[in-house]
């Protein structure tokens, strides 16, 4: 084994979200017009406060009554007693946070008249900071060399694309095929003819958390930019994501022996980065013709990865996440195999229409009146540990 290591600056030059599969509905965070800020709730020093208020069986039986669409901003605005005792709602904001009801506060980058709705949370570690997972790192990773290697050997993978093919629409089926592929790429053969998971390159390849140096988080509202009619829509769903310019650090580590991450052709940072910034220029490639009339700006975001190294975490789209592009011989069969996969997984979808591309819609994110791919992420600086 070689083992070498490198502490890694890396900067989000888009919003960047990795979800901690919580789901704050509006009873759990208060939206603040005015302030284009969301509060969310420390749920102990709320009750402590409605306690100390006398208010804890009034804001009990008002949720209850109406839980669905239970509003906290609105509770708080018409509820007499904080009204007369404090005045203004700023004045009650103010005055939760003195006494520990307010566990954190997240500036509102979308349209700021409506508002979110449901919002899904982003990692916190047990401080409550913003972290990304070197899981979730890696698994990003991963995608990218597997799709580079079998991109510069997609002859040798001919035969797991004719099978797709055959079952094209059976996402089961796909899935055992691809998962197989998968294996066949990142684990060898032993001496039994078996591939064993701890024989897989990938073993080669160690990622850290990644901890937040500065910026923090902001509330995005989702995008899609349809091509059936080509139209920008904004969807009801909002993330807890990081801020443009939020840097993290976290320490990559690559064994580059061949019967480790050597054989997928790392041997050291720069061909690490090199093959991320490949997978984004691909991205790139498949996304340009049907989008680029109605997102040239965004999708200039990404080109030559002059912007991107690589692409992470949720609402980043299919193509960010599949390896079926990258194994299909041309653009054509690749559109045909995915289109089935689209109409099987989503029955009303309207993918019969996919032929420029699928799925038909391009991620977006909005932040502060500007459009964005999400999850864009570069490299600044590598410094080499040992």
């Amino acid at each position: 084994m070689s083992m070498h290591y490198w502490k890694v600056l890396m900067v989000c030059n888009s919003p960047v979200f990795v979800g901690s599969g919580e789901k704050f509905m509006k009873s759990q965070y208060i939206y603040s017009k005015d302030e284009r800020k969301v509060y969310f709730l420390d749920e102990t020093g709320w009750i402590r406060f409605l306690n100390r208020h006398g208010i804890l069986d009034d804001f009990s039986s008002s949720l209850l009554n109406n839980p669905v669409h239970f509003s906290l901003f609105s509770y708080i605005s018409r509820q007499i007693r904080l009204r007369n005792k404090y005045g203004s709602v700023r004045n009650i904001l103010q005055t939760m946070k003195q006494e520990g009801a307010i566990l954190r506060t997240d500036p509102f980058e979308g349209n700021y008249n409506k508002g979110p709705k449901d919002i899904h949370g982003f990692t916190l570690d047990v401080y409550g900071d913003p972290y990304i997972p070197g899981s979730s790192l890696k698994g990003a990773f991963r995608t990218a060399i597997l799709m580079h290697y079998i991109f510069q050997n997609r002859r040798l993978y001919k035969q797991n694309w004719e099978r797709l093919k055959t079952v094209a629409g059976k996402k089961c089926d796909m899935g055992k095929i691809m998962t197989q592929l998968e294996q066949k790429v990142a684990i060898p053969l032993d001496t039994n003819g078996k591939r064993n998971m701890v024989n897989s390159y990938f073993r080669g390849l160690s990622v850290s958390d990644a901890k937040l140096v500065s910026g923090g988080l902001c509330i995005v509202p989702k995008m899609d930019l349809g091509l059936h009619p080509a139209r920008t829509h904004e969807r009801s769903l909002f993330r807890e994501a990081l801020t443009l310019g939020s840097k993290l650090e976290f320490t990559l580590g690559i064994d580059d022996s061949e019967s480790a991450m050597g054989h997928l052709g790392i041997h050291g940072f720069g061909d690490f980065k090199k093959i991320l910034q490949n997978f984004v220029n691909f991205q790139y490639e498949v996304l340009k013709i049907p989008f680029e009339p109605y997102a040239q700006d965004e999708l200039e975001d990404i080109r030559h990865a002059e912007y991107a190294d690589f692409i992470l975490g949720g609402g980043t789209g299919y193509i960010s996440k599949t390896l079926l592009y990258a194994l299909a011989p041309n653009r054509e069969d690749a559109v045909d195999v995915v289109r089935k996969l689209m109409e099987a997984l989503f029955k009303n979808g309207h993918h019969d229409k996919d032929y420029e591309i699928s799925p038909h819609t391009l991620k977006l994110v909005e932040s502060n009146g500007y459009r964005y791919l999400m999850g864009l992420c570069s490299l600044k600086g590598a410094e080499a540990l040992c």
